[in-house]
């Protein structure tokens, strides 16, 4: 709360000379003002008696306002005081800041109490004596009685005072801060956003007052499990408290930057997560430079950060599945706070919580001991309810879920029954929470009518509108935007789903998948559009599983099944998409200069940290977290000027992301055309076969089988086992029997999981291939189709490599072919700065070199150019380049290669040059023989001469080879298949069919004489 929110009310009144009461004031009390808003408390008290010695005569009613302002002015002197309790230069003991904050409140008191009967009392300084009351009594830790006074406080300002000014507003933020510390975190959120509006009009955005309240409504709409509106919160005050720069502030920013280190980890962006606590720590280590403790005030202040990091990284480090990391925080924690003794409010929470994350960690291997985790943590929470307004319910909800994974049912609704009596006083997510826990307990129990009702009770809770739980959609939701909340919707559609199978009700099914669609939309605002990562995925996993069990339920529901599959591509990974676009068409825009050379100046630095990062072997602990902050620094400017970039060309940028519907990918699909798109869930394998006019949803295989034979079909291919023969027949079996392929002249091929490493060329075997291209994702492909050839002034710009290091004696042979068929130039082994300097030159990139994949960091996987220092062209640098070409080809080893990441795919070289814009890629799976690939590559660009489509041409040249190979060990498709095309697969070389018109001349020539025979008849 504000300390000094009584000195600017009086130099209001000191301006004006008068008091609202009509008196006039003497000129010692003038004084007196001016000392006590100069904190001059002292001298103030001197003035003050002097005042009421020569004001005896004055009326009774102006001499009690002389002791009032005496006492007024004693209370705010002991106050001062017992702020040295944060003063290290000054430190007193708590029980001593506790006895003046007692004796100053004890003076306010008898201050109130003796103008309380003046006739005509002075409104502003009632609320003067008010303000101190409900600031000390606060100070004290009676929360509740802080309140009440802060309450008379309002109904002595709201008609004195407009809504706009700033004494006004500090009170209504006050307020709002109070009921945070009870618990009632709705009416703190109501105030603290009615105090945002109003400093907003009186103070302005950029002010430390508004970000303040913005940290403090984000605390709260984290305990009201709103956790997008949290970190929309977290953003806006970091952005002010950095703009503003000043050093008092930088104790806020501090604890900002630990919000947001708090709100990433729970997202599962642990990069970011990383980067506020580096922040953090450095914006720590740069104030205790300047002073002792920087900007902790005393030993308590310093025991409670460290008990607060602590928490914060035992979670973290949970979350990353880090159980020694984990442990070590936990057991610093336990071992620190003696829970046996008095302890203080901070230590409560901290230690209480600590207990309840540690019984997370061992439910399932020691249920019973986890259950007794959390009873002493629910103990203590009931032990200081009292004292501290501890909230236990929320431990209670979480002993249900324990009772309820140890199968103690009956316990469970005991516990239920009580919590049940209680519900009324808490927050909508506690209550959501405990509606489908009792829900989750009848359905153990057998108890259908009550599951139904408790699922119902939930739903209703968060229905914002006046239509039926059924007909309602996302905009009428509370935004209680959480996985939680996501949990909660899917157990709802679980047991509708169960019910459906039992009673074949169709009322069930559509409940069913009511539930889950709303799941997946309140995902979908929860994901930010940025890399996925564990958190994300196994929430779009648990999504995913539950539509395609929707969907096997009516697989020829067209309606339904788009709908599911829109819904699948939406809640998918929309950075690559989002790259690809931004890239793509920014080659259209006339970026002003200063902008773009400021891009180019943190691109070359971001790409210097990252290397030197990479390279960081033999470096110290301190450069290397240096390197980390630059690299955190140069991403989020790098990442603003981009956004201004698509802020500033609106008409060219799909600025918003868009939803995706299948209905328009289907328009541009031909007859002969089809898309598969393959997704891996936790149990099976599912597939969509999407046509111009039909959308099917097969039947599932079983993930274990798919995964078996697809190991044992990669072995075969990259081993160059003469009997793969096998091997390849069940793998087509398992993918592509339910499809009648041999309808189709063209597959587009969405992968999913570890099919990303298979060529699905090599199972057609002696049977005709059908033209075979690969998308990671349906929005990509239906933006990489978009782009179109322009068919004039085609360059290939002809990059290899073969040193001693790195042999590829046939890189040279074919690109002087590849140069023989289309106009271009030869960069015969190519540095990194012949590449980087002359790529924009070229239509098409074709790369004859080596490559390094690293599968721990896959952003350090890279292209080996020629030379010994800097020869390395990183995946991560890729990202942040921006390409003119329609296609790359990578005609290196294991281009299309690398880790796979959930939800992102494979994080490959290939990736990276569609992140830099280009449409169309060709790529290696595996480690390429050099003999061959020179032999298919020379054969891709002859047909790509022309004027067939890429994929066509892939294929053909494929055909070629195997045509012009006698040697059958050399026919493996290990030589030949290993290169495939992703994205955009038009012809890069326009057609001109002459012969047509050679064929139409004649029946033209003959067309005119029948007429002409016909007109001479006619005559």
């Amino acid at each position: 709360m504000k300390t000094n929110f009584l000195l600017y009310l009086c130099v209001f009144i000191i301006n004006c000379g008068y008091s609202q009461n009509g008196f006039y004031k003497d000129s010692l009390t003038v004084l007196a003002d001016s000392l006590h808003v100069k904190g001059e408390y002292d001298r103030a008290i001197s003035i003050r008696q002097q005042a009421i010695n020569t004001q005896k005569k004055a009326p009774k009613d102006y001499q009690a306002y002389l002791k009032a302002k005496y006492f007024h002015t004693n209370s705010s002197r002991l106050e001062f005081k017992s702020y040295n309790y944060h003063n290290p230069d000054k430190s007193i003991t708590k029980k001593a800041r506790e006895q003046y904050l007692d004796s100053a409140l004890q003076s306010v008191i008898k201050a109130r109490d003796l103008y309380i009967n003046v006739e005509r009392p002075d409104r502003i300084f009632q609320y003067q004596l008010q303000n101190r009351i409900y600031h000390q009594t606060a100070y004290l830790g009676n929360w509740k009685h802080a309140l009440e006074q802060a309450q008379l406080g309002y109904e002595f300002l709201k008609d004195t005072l407009t809504s706009n000014d700033k004494s006004f507003v500090d009170l209504i933020y006050d307020i709002g801060f109070i009921y945070g510390k009870l618990g009632d975190y709705s009416k703190a959120v109501d105030n603290y956003q009615t105090s945002l509006d109003l400093y907003q009009i009186s103070i302005g955005e950029k002010n430390t007052d508004v970000a303040q309240a913005y940290n403090n409504i984000a605390v709260e709409y984290r305990n009201l499990g709103l956790r997008r509106k949290e970190l929309e919160s977290l953003l806006k005050a970091k952005t002010i408290w950095e703009q503003l720069n000043d050093e008092l502030d930088q104790q806020f920013l501090y604890r900002c930057y630990g919000n947001l280190f708090y709100w990433y980890s729970y997202y599962g962006d642990f990069d970011k997560a990383e980067e506020y606590i580096l922040k953090k720590n450095q914006l720590r280590t740069s104030a205790i430079a300047k002073k002792a403790n920087g900007f902790l005030r005393n030993k308590e202040e310093i025991y409670e950060d460290q008990l607060s990091e602590w928490y914060d990284l035992m979670l973290h480090y949970s979350r990353k599945k880090d159980t020694n990391k984990t442990a070590l925080y936990a057991e610093n924690i336990l071992k620190t706070i003696d829970s046996d003794k008095k302890i203080l409010n901070f230590e409560v929470n901290i230690l209480s919580a600590t207990l309840k994350s540690q019984a997370s960690l061992i439910e399932k291997s020691n249920p019973e001991e986890a259950l007794l985790m959390l009873d002493k943590a629910i103990d203590i929470q009931k032990r200081y309810q009292d004292v501290f307004y501890t909230k236990p319910f929320a431990f209670q909800l979480y002993k249900v879920e324990l009772l309820l994974e140890a199968k103690k049912y009956l316990e469970a609704s005991l516990l239920l029954k009580y919590l049940n009596a209680l519900n009324d006083n808490e927050e909508v997510s506690s209550r959501f929470k405990l509606a489908i826990l009792n829900a989750k307990t009848a359905q153990y129990l057998n108890q259908n009518e009550k599951t139904r009702n408790y699922f119902d009770t939930a739903f209703k809770l968060l229905n914002n509108s006046n239509h039926d739980i059924e007909s309602i959609a996302i905009e009428d939701l509370t935004p209680l935007i959480s996985f939680e909340t996501i949990d909660g919707f899917l157990a709802m559609g679980d047991y509708y789903t169960q019910e459906y199978k039992k009673n074949n009700s169709e009322f069930d099914f559509k409940k069913a998948t009511h539930r889950y669609l709303l799941a997946s939309k309140i995902y979908n605002q929860l994901y930010l559009g940025q890399r996925y990562n564990e958190s994300l995925f196994t929430s779009y996993n648990a999504i995913n599983e539950r539509l395609l069990t929707i969907g096997l339920e009516k697989p020829n529901d067209v309606i339904l099944l788009s709908k599911i599959l829109n819904t699948i591509e939406n809640n998918g990974s929309k950075l690559m998409w989002s790259k690809f676009i931004f890239n793509n068409q920014r080659q259209q825009l006339n970026i002003p200069v200063i902008v773009a050379n400021e891009e180019e100046s943190v691109k070359a630095q971001l790409n210097f940290y990252q290397n030197a990062l990479i390279n960081s072997e033999e470096n110290s602990e301190e450069k290397i977290i240096l390197w980390k902050s630059k690299i955190y620094e140069l991403k989020n400017r790098l990442s603003e000027i981009q956004d201004s970039i698509r802020e500033q060309n609106k008409t060219h940028y799909q600025f918003n992301v868009q939803d995706f519907d299948i209905a328009n990918v289907q328009k541009t699909l031909k007859e002969g055309e089809v898309i598969i798109k393959y997704i891996l869930t936790d149990n099976y394998l599912c597939s969509f076969l999407i046509s111009k006019k039909q959308i099917e949803l097969l039947p599932t295989t079983n993930k274990t089988q798919v995964l078996n034979t697809l190991k044992s079909c990669l072995n075969d291919l990259k081993q160059r086992a003469p009997n793969y023969q096998p091997a390849f027949k069940e793998m087509k079996a398992v993918l592509l029997n339910q499809i009648d392929y041999q309808e189709y002249e063209k597959l587009i091929i969405i992968p999913d999981g570890a099919l990303y490493y298979l060529p699905f060329e090599a199972l057609f075997l002696e049977e005709k291939i059908p033209l075979i291209s690969y998308a990671s994702s349906l929005s990509l492909y239906q933006e990489q189709k978009k782009i179109k050839s322009t068919f004039t002034n085609l360059k290939v710009g002809a990059f290899s490599v073969s040193n001693q290091n790195s042999k590829l004696p046939k890189a040279s042979v074919e690109i002087h072919s590849i140069l023989n068929i289309f106009d271009g130039k030869v960069f015969l082994n190519a540095s990194k700065e012949d590449f980087l300097k002359n790529a924009n030159e070229f239509n098409v990139l074709h790369l004859a070199m080596h490559s390094k994949i690293d599968e721990v960091h896959p952003e350090f996987s890279a292209l080996n150019f020629y030379g010994e220092n800097d020869n390395q062209l990183f995946i991560s640098e890729l990202y942040n380049e921006t390409l003119n070409a329609n296609m790359v080809v990578l005609s290196a080893c294991d281009t299309g290669t690398g880790f796979y990441e959930n939800g992102e795919g494979v994080i490959s070289l290939s990736r990276a040059f569609n992140y830099a814009g280009v449409p169309s890629t060709v790529m290696s799976l595996w480690k390429v023989d050099d003999e061959a690939t020179a032999k298919v590559m020379t054969f891709f660009y002859e047909h790509l001469k022309k004027g067939e489509p890429k994929d066509e041409a892939l294929k053909n040249a494929k055909l070629d080879y195997l045509k012009n190979t006698d040697d059958d060990l050399l026919k493996h498709p290990y030589y030949w298949s290993g290169f495939v095309i992703t994205g955009n697969t038009d012809a890069l070389v326009e057609t001109h069919n002459y012969w047509m018109y050679l064929l139409i001349l004649p029946l033209i020539i003959f067309g005119l004489f029948i007429k002409r025979l016909f007109q001479f008849f006619k005559k």
